[in-house]
């Protein structure tokens, strides 16, 4: 993504799964689970405790159990079954498989404990899968310590299917769990706990982790998501829900996710040309850290989603929505696109709110961002180290190598600190701090700080034509104690393609370039450059090459 609105994954869904079948589907469904699982929890005669599911006639290690292995452990744990509590797998020869072949619904109030061993899936795709997962639940959940096998191959007019968990719903996109508007439920969709799984899936276009609506109190740790070479498109993918059920999308409430936290999780071998690590689309207040990501298009993307934040749910999200999508300990190698993409604006266009009277404010301001300990790399010098249009964002503490530009922001950006970011070998700039906008016109002035940096050995695919930092359109700006180009004395090579220390634009006000040593600049090139009339622009303190050109103070 290079620009400030990304297109969601999910279709909203009108009237495809109609209400009435649905809730047939579900009734009939739960009845069922309701009548075996009772009869299962005694059985009396077997040498198996309650909860373990071979009481309950699962069988390891039996491709041919598969089918009775799903109808006896979705009689066990289906929405409606007397059962609740803890269930276990239990693994005795230490590499234990229990093979299923359908999606498994799970009631309220079940805890998954593997024991180590291995659940598989293997299923050829139908329509009634459109938005499901093999392991789906909406609240009061928790699975653990084991690994989960996905072979699903996505087809018979299904969409959206065969991920490994499913946790929440939307609307009637889903055949279970519908329909689910969150001010209508009994409790908060939630309350999930994910710990110490691997999971490995060959479902082409498929994710590993699916979440939508207004989910809450979400916990994932230790997390191993493998995407078998680039079969998946998505390592864990979340977006907004709806709270209210009005006819028109445009008069609705959305539900939103928060108090989501994430660490340790290990993303790889997703889809070169469309694989997004990880994406949160109408999330706020959540927390990564700890992110890995080996060999996919974008590491981490977040964006307000199609719906704005334009109308969230009165009482629960319309305070917290546009607070702070934290990021911390992240690392990215083989990056074929953007790295890191913040969203923090969103234009209506071509989006359900087309027909609302949505203004730049409305559209803009709508995500804030702090990444602190990062080091990203990219594969072939394409897309963005990072690119945000955030209102607020603090970028501290990283490494960004091998892209076309390291940190883009748009003029949507307005508020920033970069600090102690080392930048290099980049196609073309290190950073451009106000790239076009296309909601606020005139664009807004920014302020903030870039601070504690070194840029150097950029401009690689045109020598000379490129500065470390690319500047225009502020109100204050402070560019202080950075290094600027490679130098023999303290790196051991000079400056070969990096062409300025620092470019400002005509737009660029009370820019104070201080205490900056420019160590290279190259092909004769000048230190600090400036298209600004006599607007307060001033260099204090400098250090190595001092060259000037255009008006600058000093």
């Amino acid at each position: 993504m290079t620009g400030g609105k990304m297109s969601t994954r999910r279709t909203l869904l009108s009237g495809a799964l109609a209400l009435a079948s649905a809730r047939t589907a579900i009734g009939a469904d739960t009845a069922a689970a309701a009548g075996a699982a009772g009869a299962g929890v005694n059985h009396s005669g077997t040498p198996y405790m309650p909860g373990d599911v071979r009481r309950y006639g699962l069988i390891p290690n039996s491709e041919a159990a598969a089918p009775d292995n799903t109808k006896a452990l979705r009689a066990l744990v289906a929405p409606g079954s007397a059962f609740g509590g803890n269930v276990t797998f239990p693994n005795t020869t230490g590499s234990d498989v229990y093979h299923l072949n359908d999606i498994i619904p799970f009631r309220d109030g079940i805890h998954v404990d593997l024991q180590g061993s291995t659940l598989r899936f293997s299923k050829i795709g139908v329509k009634d899968d459109t938005n499901t997962g093999f392991i789906y639940a909406v609240r009061d959940f928790s699975i653990e310590n084991g690994s989960i096998v996905v072979d699903y191959q996505m087809g018979g007019g299904g969409v959206a299917a065969g991920c490994a968990l499913q946790f929440g719903n939307r609307d009637e996109e889903s055949r279970y769990f519908s329909p689910t508007y969150d001010s209508m439920l009994p409790s908060p969709m939630g309350n999930i706990v994910v710990r110490n799984l691997r999971i490995s899936s060959n479902t082409k276009g498929g994710t590993g982790i699916d979440m939508t609506g207004g989910l809450n109190g979400v916990v994932m740790e230790n997390i191993w998501i493998d995407g078998n070479g680039g079969a998946l498109d998505n390592g864990i993918y979340y977006e907004f829900g709806w709270a209210t059920n009005e006819a028109k999308r445009e008069l609705r409430q959305t539900a939103h996710a928060y108090n989501m936290r994430f660490s340790n999780i290990n993303i790889s071998n997703l889809n070169p040309a469309n694989g997004e690590a990880f994406t949160l689309a109408g999330a706020y207040n959540c927390s990564i850290d700890g992110l890995y990501v080996k060999s996919a298009k974008i590491l981490f993307a977040c964006t307000p989603g199609e719906s704005g934040f334009y109308r969230p749910w009165k009482g629960v999200d319309q305070i917290g929505v546009k607070r702070n999508i934290a990021l911390r300990n992240i690392v990215g190698i083989g990056i074929t696109g953007t790295a890191i993409a913040i969203a923090g604006a969103s234009a209506k266009t071509h989006t359900y709110l087309s027909v609302t009277n949505n203004t730049a404010k409305d559209e803009t301001d709508l995500i804030s961002c702090s990444i602190d300990g990062f080091a990203i790399d990219g594969a072939n010098l394409d897309g963005y180290g990072i690119h945000s249009s955030a209102e607020k964002f603090d970028l501290r503490n990283g490494r960004i190598t091998n892209f076309s530009r390291g940190i883009v922001t748009t003029h949507e950006c307005t508020r920033m600190t970069i600090e102690s970011v080392d930048i290099f070998g980049c196609k073309q700039c290190g950073m451009q701090i106000g790239q076009s906008s296309s909601i606020w016109d005139p664009p807004r002035q920014k302020m903030g700080f870039i601070r504690n940096c070194f840029i150097a050995g950029n401009s690689v695919a045109s020598p000379g034509v490129f500065a470390a930092i690319e500047f225009d359109r502020s109100a204050a700006f402070v560019i202080e104690g950075n290094r600027f180009g490679y130098e023999p004395d303290h790196d051991g090579i000079p400056e070969a393609t990096q062409g300025f220390a620092v470019r400002i634009g005509a737009q660029a006000n009370n820019v104070v370039c201080r205490c900056n040593h420019v160590g290279g600049v190259a092909l004769g090139g000048t230190a600090f450059v400036s298209a600004a009339g006599s607007q307060g622009n001033r260099i204090e303190n400098s250090s190595g090459i001092a060259s000037t050109s255009g008006s600058w103070s000093r």
